[in-house]
């Protein structure tokens, strides 16, 4: 399992890294780099997922019909997406077309055209993806609990974002923030799959060996001068009671990341969890309930989530409380904990059979932590974990005052948001 993977810095700080998969028909490629949405001013919300669109459009030698037929054409998948702290273009093909593959994903990156007619065009589309995310009532309540946690910083704005900026958005803009944020310091090339490391080496080298090295893009940290609110609801005219309860926490560089692991785990990953087994199957009182995290370079957030009938989403929320103040209150008993963890493991290395996940996973690790972290790395720190690791940071995360419900409810909906608060009593 990754046994095969080779890291290589090139003079101006562009990372090359492999996983050589020798009986793979297939090769993954992927391009990170280090820009997404807490990179952003308020002047530039929404910059980083624009340009991901617009590396689509074209080169001087390909347009974007040629993109994707170079891809699709033989068999593979081209897509992207933009993250927080990072965005990735990522092929998949079957492995003889390496070099096409690479050499696709090398024009986007260093030769976007970006034309006007195009930028123009795209502007609108990503305003009505905007619309499309604003009648979704589950992507509004996370947009918004974000919002309140991280206010009046990048990392509660919303990664397409605003009417407004885009609107005053040129295309002088995004070629600006393109110069700045896509540097060879800043930018990692992943391969998976069929190949030599030596040859993706060379492949790289031969883009963007002569690219001169830049400084990485800045970033504004969460430190205690940056608010956060305690509740959001949003009206709308909908059907159901949509809630997040979301925690500010510690960053990716923590210790305590394999243990809060865990405890997702235990609480609301999957339907054999605690949260899943009491509001769902014991109460009947929603379709779905889940937990999950995410953690960033400094801080991170740990949330609950779930869709609710309308006359009894306090009552869900109070029995979400609950099992929240039982995880508190006493260890988890051994065959729980080894039940979570063998469910954890076992989906971990599932996870990373294919290609493309290699590639995302080795991505993942030299975007976050700057180098290769061995899965038997992550498997021996889950399987150290203890119950009273668990409660420990349990009592880490579930601290009241960084708290945050963030409701979209039916616009008729009676309740105040005092009541909504006194649901959630963690005591």
């Amino acid at each position: 399992m990754l046994d095969h993977v080779a890291v290589t810095v090139l003079k101006n700080g562009a990372t090359v890294v492999s996983s050589r998969m020798p009986d793979a028909e297939s090769v993954s490629v992927g391009v990170w780099v280090g820009a997404g949405g807490r990179h952003e001013t308020p002047r530039l919300a929404g910059v980083s997922h624009f340009l991901e669109h617009m590396l689509f459009k074209g080169t001087p030698t390909r347009s974007a019909l040629a993109i994707s037929q170079a891809i699709e054409g033989r068999g593979g998948y081209l897509n992207a997406y933009t993250q927080e702290e990072s965005t990735c273009y990522y092929a998949r093909l079957p492995h003889e077309y390496l070099e096409q593959a690479f050499d696709v994903l090398a024009d986007m990156y260093l030769h976007a055209v970006i034309g006007e007619e195009d930028f123009n065009r795209e502007r609108d589309v990503i305003l009505e993806e905007i619309k499309m995310y604003q009648d979704l009532p589950q992507h509004v309540v996370q947009e918004k609990l974000q919002e309140v946690m991280f206010k009046d910083h990048p990392l509660g704005a919303p990664l397409s974002g605003d009417e407004a900026a885009l609107r005053r958005m040129t295309r002088e803009t995004l070629l600006r923030y393109m110069a700045r944020a896509y540097t060879p310091p800043a930018s990692i090339f992943v391969f998976a799959g069929r190949l030599d490391h030596a040859a993706c080496v060379a492949c790289v080298e031969r883009a963007v060996g002569a690219r001169r090295a830049a400084k990485v893009l800045p970033v504004k940290r969460v430190d205690g001068t940056v608010a956060q609110e305690r509740l959001v609801c949003v009206r709308k005219e909908i059907a159901q009671v949509h809630a997040v309860v979301g925690f500010r926490i510690f960053g990716r560089h923590d210790d305590r990341r394999y243990a809060l692991r865990v405890l997702n785990g235990l609480l609301g990953e999957n339907m054999s969890s605690r949260l899943f087994q009491s509001v769902r199957e014991r109460h009947g009182l929603c379709y779905s309930i889940q937990s999950s995290f995410q953690l960033f370079e400094e801080t991170g957030l740990f949330t609950v989530s779930g869709g609710f009938d309308t006359q009894r989403a306090r009552a869900a929320l109070k029995l979400t409380a609950k099992e929240i103040r039982r995880v508190l209150a006493s260890n988890v008993g051994a065959a729980e904990l080894k039940r979570t963890k063998e469910y954890l493991l076992g989906a971990f290395r599932l996870g990373l059979e294919g290609a493309g996940s290699q590639m995302t996973y080795l991505g993942e690790c030299m975007q976050n932590y700057g180098r290769f972290i061995h899965p038997e790395e992550t498997i021996a720190a889950i399987q150290a974990v203890t119950a009273a690791d668990v409660r420990h940071v349990a009592e880490d995360v579930f601290e009241p005052s960084r708290m945050t419900l963030s409701l979209v409810v039916p616009s008729a909906h009676p309740v105040s948001d005092e009541e909504w608060i006194a649901c959630l009593d963690l005591g």
